[in-house]
Order: C-alpha cells, then sequence, then structure tokens
C-alpha cells in the first residue's frame, strides 16, 4: 500500500497563506484609498478651474465684495487641494508599504511551497524505489523458486521417459 505524502510544516504553509491574504486586502485596501483620494482631488481641481472661470468672467461685472467672496472661496479650495494633496501622498506611501508586505509575505508563501513540493518529489522517489525494491524482492523470490523446483523437474521429467 503506498504511503500518504504529510508535510510536517502544513501548520506554517497555512499561516502564511493567511498572512498573504491578510497583506491582500490590506494592499487592496490602500488602492482603494488611493483611488479615493485622486477622484477627491480632480473634484477639487475642477471646482478650482470652474472658481477661476467664474471669477475671470464676471470680474468686470460684478462688485468688489463679489469678487472678494470668490476669491475667499478659491482659497479655499486651494487650501483644501493642499490637504487633499498630502493625504494623497500619505494614503500612496502606505499604499507602497502595504505593497511590499505584501511582497514579502508571497516570498514566504513561495519559500515554504517550493520546500514542500522537494519534500513531495522527494517522498515520490523514495516511494518509487521502494516499489522497485519490492518488485525486485519479489522477481528473486520467484526465480529462486524456479531454480530450485527445476532440478526436480527435470529428474521427473528423466524419470518418465
Amino acid at each position: 500500500m503506498a504511503a500518504k505524502f504529510v508535510f510536517t510544516l502544513q501548520p506554517l504553509l497555512d499561516a502564511r497563506r493567511r498572512d498573504e491574504e491578510a497583506k491582500h486586502r490590506a494592499f487592496a485596501g490602500a488602492r482603494r484609498a488611493v483611488a479615493d483620494a485622486e477622484v477627491e482631488l480632480d473634484r477639487l481641481t475642477g471646482a478650482r478651474r470652474r472658481c477661476i472661470r467664474d471669477i475671470a468672467a464676471s470680474a468686470s461685472t460684478s462688485a468688489v465684495a463679489s469678487l472678494r467672496i470668490r476669491d475667499g472661496h478659491l482659497q479655499a479650495i486651494a487650501a483644501a487641494l493642499d490637504v487633499a494633496r498630502r493625504r494623497r501622498g500619505e494614503l500612496q506611501a502606505a499604499c507602497d508599504r502595504a505593497r511590499d508586505e505584501l511582497v514579502v509575505a508571497s516570498r514566504h508563501r513561495r519559500v515554504v511551497e517550493k520546500l514542500r513540493e522537494r519534500r513531495r518529489r522527494a517522498f515520490e522517489l523514495t516511494e518509487l524505489r521502494r516499489a522497485e525494491l519490492e518488485i525486485d524482492e519479489a522477481n528473486a523470490r520467484l526465480y529462486d523458486r524456479i531454480a530450485r523446483e527445476r532440478p526436480a523437474r527435470c529428474a521427473a521429467e528423466r524419470a518418465a521417459t
């Protein structure tokens, strides 16, 4: 009966897989956060563009007080843009760290998987050798039995003739 391969480090491999999956989820969350920050930056950039266009269009027809209000709004948008850019930079750095952690976790998992495959191949080779030895032993026993029976058979054949 063929023995079953048992990888003694399977719990470690399972833990490495779980760790990699957790790092993958963290990386996906970080990427979503960066994408959301990009959307916010685009929204604020569009608002800034519209505000500048509105100020330019109404500069000759609007009152100074109205222009000051719009300028204050433009400055608030510019400040929000600065905050959003810093936030995106922080989120991008966190995303890069999460990606690096995912790469490391993936390498750690692959190392154990390669070890598992090497041990599996060694196990299979050992099983093949064992099966070959069993066949060789069975053949040797058969040969010995035939060799022992041959003189008796030859003597019986000679006596019959």
